[in-house]
């Protein structure tokens, strides 16, 4: 994984990624991903494949989690694991560590949710971690017309908080938030513990990296 480099840059707003990235939901996802399947009637799958999968939004993570089972109806697939999901919200989500921490830093900061998560469970987790409050906007897969790596949703931020992208950061943990963040000029950190594969990161080329989210106090101000 790439060591930190050696900036400190001054924001104005901070953009999380959610999934990997501040908070840990691979456990409860991975769950209602195989509830799912073993609905459908089709075989499950390990967790480390399932952590492969997650970042592109419900739609793509149900196609690939039903790829070559030759179960095809991808609607219905998407709709069971709403179902499942909705129902097992909670068993094991919870914040990375510093994830508060980081959040009451940065707090006389705009600070926003930019993830491909439905926006309701976004929102349903982070008031189960009674979390809502520190955050300006939330922004799910489903809030506008694209998800990542379209950088609409990270232009709306910027236009909405009338922030210049050299004074904006978005915090990731895959190359499509670096994608996301390069399309919109705006400088990105990746987290080495999320669920992007590493080589993947490297290749895609972020700005600076973290291996725990109290690092990211030393690099922005």
């Amino acid at each position: 994984m790439l060591a930190p480099r050696p900036v400190e840059r001054k924001i104005s707003l901070i953009v999380y990624d959610f999934d990997g990235t501040l908070v840990d939901t691979l456990f409860d996802i991975a769950d209602a991903v195989n509830l799912s399947l073993k609905e459908l009637g089709v075989r499950t799958l390990s967790r480390e494949t399932i952590c492969k999968y997650v970042g592109k939004g419900v739609e793509r993570l149900m196609a690939q989690s039903i790829e070559s089972t030759g179960y095809t109806d991808l609607n219905a697939a998407v709709e069971q694991f709403r179902k499942h999901y909705s129902e097992n919200l909670m068993n094991h989500t919870q914040f990375y560590p510093s994830g508060r921490e980081i959040l009451d830093h940065f707090r006389d900061k705009k600070q926003a949710i930019l993830s491909n998560k439905p926006e309701v469970f976004v929102r349903r987790i982070l008031e189960s971690l009674e979390s809502l409050e520190p955050f300006d906007a939330i922004l799910g897969g489903d809030s506008l017309k694209s998800k990542k790596p379209d950088p609409e949703g990270l232009l709306y931020l910027l236009d909405r908080f009338q922030c210049s992208p050299e004074q904006a950061v978005l915090v990731g943990d895959s190359p499509v938030d670096i994608e996301t963040g390069k399309r919109a000029g705006v400088y990105t950190c990746v987290v080495s513990f999320g669920f992007g594969d590493p080589k993947e990161i490297a290749d895609a080329d972020p700005d600076c990296s973290v291996d725990h989210l109290s690092q990211l106090k030393d690099l922005f101000y």
